[in-house]
């Protein structure tokens, strides 16, 4: 008994020591898994703040390039052409740009180093960058203190090619490392009036850190070859443009303001150095600007350089509100009569912009006067010295090929001297003889043309150093194209250009009107041939463009609801109806195309909504002078501006738009 009561005892003693042991080590796995736990969980922590300090590195560098299109979108330049020739040289390094022509390389540029300095000031490489954007532009972008000295360093850094320049930051104990710069390619001359710097986005590669952990993250920027184009903008991209917004310096003196009313239809860019004023319920289908110059400002105190005296707002209904005091927004103001509670579901006042409205753009002064187009006619055109008593342009068919015909009379010699000139698709002057037979035709030193060979060539312009007395389609004025389907004109003239009859193209891009809705909404006319090449541009840089109504006392062919393809300008004068507040209501103007005026020439007088006399406008913008096709040598902007474009289309910023991807680092 004894010795089974001893062997009992040491069973359970065995026992309780292996318990023991298993314990112990269900313990020690236990605090071996909570400890990896606790260190995975540490490791997990620092590599999801590797990454996201990896992610904050890239959103970086997209908002460096989202502030450079802030920036760009307010660029503009002085009307001092040799200044900008003179920076585009030192962008290239240079200190002139070399003699090239139209489409040529004018320098290539390192992309490895950029356009990037050492130097302290102003780098002259940027400069034209510096002196596009000024200190309000930075200051507006959050770039508070922006120097010239700064706004260089800025434009410096971000075109510093493959080297780039760091953009080091770090948070909350982790950190990422990035250097980036933009790589410039060439300057290109496109025209006299338009270069371009070429430059790639290039990827992204940023290493974020934490503790021993780090991440890297990769963006592809998968864009093409992008553009700054510097360019004098040609003035036929506006729907309507006017210097001073009123019909008269009488009206100005007087502030008897131009209204926009609810029968205000423009599809395309508009645009004045003053201010608007609105009535109803006015439709805006392209970009609205203004540049904000108060009556009688226009000159010293408010131009292309200076605004000292403006005052970026608009009036409603009368009452002037500036910016800051529009409501609900700047970009959609309304107005109602104080108390009219109906009024807030409804506004009384209440302009449509679907494309955006700048109240405090800048400036854009007209030429005044046509010496381009004159060089430009002597050199490849028809140059007339002397008042022109009838022009004819007329589609036409000559020995069985279709041609654009250009008849005109003159009469400084005392004795009227018709000359026939007709051209094909090979823009191949012919002339019609004496004896009645087309005859290639050669240009005399004199400007005048003559049967010979070989046949000079022809660059589109028509200048007259004096009046046209009728602009007329000739024999096809009531109902043939005035233009043929391949001809791009520009009918520039010194004094006044008398238009007498529809002017239509044998291809028109539009066609219809826009249409205002029983609910309120616009529906524009259909621009759906946005291929054809006819255009004409009509440009009076001393004198008026006068549309010849019917019942006055000069001749004309015009009648009711005449139509008028072409891009309308008038220097100095403005673009109007001879008499338009005589005889009776005549319908509207049917235009395609623009109107670009010093003042705003009135088509009619109305009574609320009902016209009285004269005509009414249906305007119609051509699309196709936003993409490009403009009437030759058609007058440019004084000023310059800087765009950031995409092949040929504006783009607002450079976007980092491709994949991002995310290796993994050290835990």
């Amino acid at each position: 008994m004894r010795t089974s009561e001893r062997t009992q005892g040491a069973t359970l003693i065995v026992s309780l020591l292996f318990v023991m042991l298993i314990l112990a080590v269900i313990m020690s796995v236990t605090a071996q898994v909570t400890l990896s736990a606790r260190r995975s969980s540490v490791d997990q922590d620092a590599i999801l703040r590797a990454q996201f300090a990896a992610e904050s590195g890239a959103a970086r560098v997209q908002a460096r390039l989202r502030v450079m299109g802030n920036l760009l979108s307010s660029a503009s330049l002085p009307p001092d052409g040799a200044q900008v020739l003179s920076d585009l040289a030192a962008l290239c390094g240079l200190g002139s740009l070399p003699t090239a022509a139209d489409g040529q390389t004018l320098c290539t540029l390192d992309p490895t180093t950029g356009l990037n300095s050492a130097a302290t000031g102003v780098n002259p490489r940027v400069a034209l960058l510096v002196n596009a954007v000024n200190q309000q532009a930075f200051e507006d972008a959050g770039i508070g203190g922006a120097t010239p000295e700064v706004r260089s360093r800025f434009w410096s850094d971000l075109f510093s090619g493959t080297q780039g320049v760091p953009l080091d930051g770090s948070q909350d104990a982790s950190a990422y490392s990035v250097s980036y710069g933009l790589k410039p390619l060439a300057v290109i001359r496109d025209s006299a009036t338009q270069y371009r710097v070429t430059f790639e986005v290039p990827d992204v590669t940023v290493t974020g850190s934490a503790g021993t952990a780090t991440r890297t993250v990769a963006v592809r920027a998968n864009l093409p070859t992008l553009s700054l184009v510097i360019a004098q903008p040609s003035l036929a991209q506006f729907a309507l443009l006017t210097n001073h917004h009123f019909n008269s310096a009488a009206s100005e003196a007087s502030e008897n303001r131009i209204t926009f009313t609810s029968r205000t239809l423009f599809s395309g860019p508009v645009h004045t150095n003053q201010q608007f004023m609105f009535q109803g319920k006015p439709w805006f289908g392209g970009a609205v600007t203004s540049a904000g110059c108060p009556a009688g400002s226009l000159g010293p105190s408010c131009n292309a350089t200076s605004k000292a005296a403006a005052q970026p707002g608009a009036y409603f209904a009368g009452t002037y509100r500036s910016v800051g005091s529009m409501t609900p927004s700047p970009d959609a103001p309304t107005e109602c009569a104080p108390g009219d509670a109906a009024c807030a579901a409804s506004p009384n006042v209440q302009p449509a912009f679907p494309l955006g409205v700048d109240w405090d753009s800048p400036v854009l002064p007209l030429p005044t006067n046509s010496n381009n187009q004159q060089g430009a006619a002597q050199a490849g055109g028809i140059a007339i010295a002397g008042n022109v008593s009838s022009l004819s342009l007329y589609r036409d068919t000559v020995g069985g090929q279709d041609v654009q015909r250009v008849s005109f009379t003159t009469d400084a010699s005392g004795t009227p001297v018709t000359t026939e000139l007709a051209f094909g698709t090979d823009r191949r002057l012919r002339i019609l003889a004496p004896d009645g037979s087309w005859q290639d035709a050669t240009r005399n030193p004199d400007g005048t043309f003559a049967p010979g060979s070989p046949a000079a060539t022809f660059n589109g312009v028509i200048h007259v150093a004096g009046d046209v007395g009728s602009l007329n389609a000739g024999p096809n004025a009531a109902s043939g194209a005035a233009v043929a389907p391949f001809a791009g004109l520009t009918l520039a003239a010194t004094g006044d250009i008398d238009i007498t009859s529809d002017l239509r193209y044998a291809d028109p891009p539009c066609s219809g009107a826009h249409t205002r809705n029983p609910d309120g909404t616009v529906t524009p006319a259909p621009c759906t041939n946005l291929n054809a090449q006819n255009i004409l541009g009509i440009y009076a840089s001393e004198g008026d463009v006068n549309l010849i109504r019917p019942g006055g006392t000069k001749p004309t062919e015009l009648g009711n609801d005449p139509t008028i393809h072409a891009v309308l300008m008038a220097g100095q004068g403005a673009v109007q109806v001879d008499g338009y507040n005589t005889g009776s209501a005549l319908g509207s103007v049917n235009l395609i195309g623009g109107v670009i005026e010093n003042y705003y020439g009135a088509f009619g007088t109305t009574s609320g909504d009902v016209q009285q006399t004269g005509y009414s406008r249906n305007f119609v913008f051509d699309p196709r002078t936003l993409a490009g096709l403009r009437p030759p040598y058609f007058p440019t902007a004084e000023t310059w501006t800087v765009a950031l474009y995409d092949g040929a289309s504006p783009l607002p910023d450079p976007r980092l738009r491709g994949d991002t991807i995310s290796t993994a680092g050290t835990p």
